[in-house]
């Protein structure tokens, strides 16, 4: 898979290059017809980095099946190719109105679900794959301390919620 991985980055990065341009039309030249097809630049520009971040993602996959000398499986390499393609795409289909009309529209709902489940899917077995046990005990810390603030944000900011509610309904 070490040359697919390549190919794919590459792939993925060139997209990630192209799409400047209409970026730069829509930001800088003003270009009329292209801000009429990208209504929404800022997820033409999400679209734009995402490629190009997507492409660094699996040149560091390639990098850790080249360091350890151990191949990532097939049905992990696929759901990732995927992912790393239609993650960014999402952004691109979200900067022209083309995703809320028609079978673009469907393809979207499609890919909107399929997309990051599959990006997981492959993360989490490369995870288990290359990741020694005491960086998975770290990650798996991180993870719990993220969903402990998060939770404590909640209640906190719920609190918060209903005491701005009594004081504006005159404390009743």
């Amino acid at each position: 898979m070490n040359i697919f991985l390549l190919h794919w980055a590459g792939f993925i990065f060139l997209v990630g290059l192209l799409l400047s341009l209409p970026l730069g039309a829509v930001y800088y030249l003003h270009h009329s017809e292209l801000k009429q097809f990208f209504t929404n630049p800022k997820k033409l520009k999400s679209a734009h980095l995402d490629f190009i971040m997507q492409a660094f993602s699996i040149g560091l996959v390639f990098l850790l099946e080249l360091g350890t000398n151990h191949q990532l499986p097939v049905f992990a390499v696929i759901p990732l190719a995927f992912g790393t393609f239609c993650n960014p795409f999402i952004f691109l289909l979200e900067a022209t109105p083309l995703y809320k009309m028609g079978f673009v529209k469907i393809l979207y709902q499609i890919l909107k679900s399929l997309s990051p489940l599959a990006l997981f899917f492959a993360w989490f077995v490369l995870a288990f794959t290359f990741l020694p046990t005491y960086i998975l005990w770290l990650l798996l810390g991180f993870i719990l301390l993220l969903a402990i603030a998060f939770l404590t944000y909640n209640k906190q900011h719920k609190k918060i919620v209903s005491n701005t509610k009594k004081i504006n309904s005159g404390g009743k």
